[in-house]
């Protein structure tokens, strides 16, 4: 019995030449672990620090004191009363921040403020109004 071979098709002949081509120039461009790690990178760099700015303000500690004690009555700051700036007391800030923009209507958007957990004269004033 003869058995025919079948010729080859153009897709089959294409892929053996890829598959040729392919394994002829080896793993020259970056594996998946490169890759990652580029990928890692960029993320990381694309991630903005918010918290950073107002852990590295300088403010007087007796101003710093204040603002603890006030949002101590708030009920927003269960920290130490030290006067050191640090992410409890920022993350109070910020949530006082984020109080105050929702008590004002949205069509007044302009008048939000950022939540940036910076201690400024005008929040000092907001949080002992708010205290008081």
């Amino acid at each position: 019995m003869v058995t025919m071979l079948r010729p080859f098709s153009m897709r089959s002949l294409a892929a053996a030449a890829l598959l040729v081509c392919v394994s002829a120039t080896g793993c020259a461009g970056p594996n998946t672990e490169d890759r990652a790690r580029a990928a890692a990178a960029d993320i990381e760099a694309s991630i903005k620090d918010y918290d950073g700015p107002a852990l590295s303000q300088k403010v007087d500690r007796a101003l710093v004191k204040e603002v603890q004690t006030n949002l101590t009555t708030l009920k927003e700051f269960m920290g130490e009363i030290d006067g050191k700036i640090d992410p409890v007391l920022v993350n109070s800030i910020q949530a006082f921040q984020r109080k105050q923009n929702e008590a004002i209507p949205w069509w007044q958007f302009w008048m939000r403020r950022p939540n940036d957990g910076l201690i400024t004269d005008d929040l000092r004033a907001e949080i002992q109004a708010a205290a008081s």
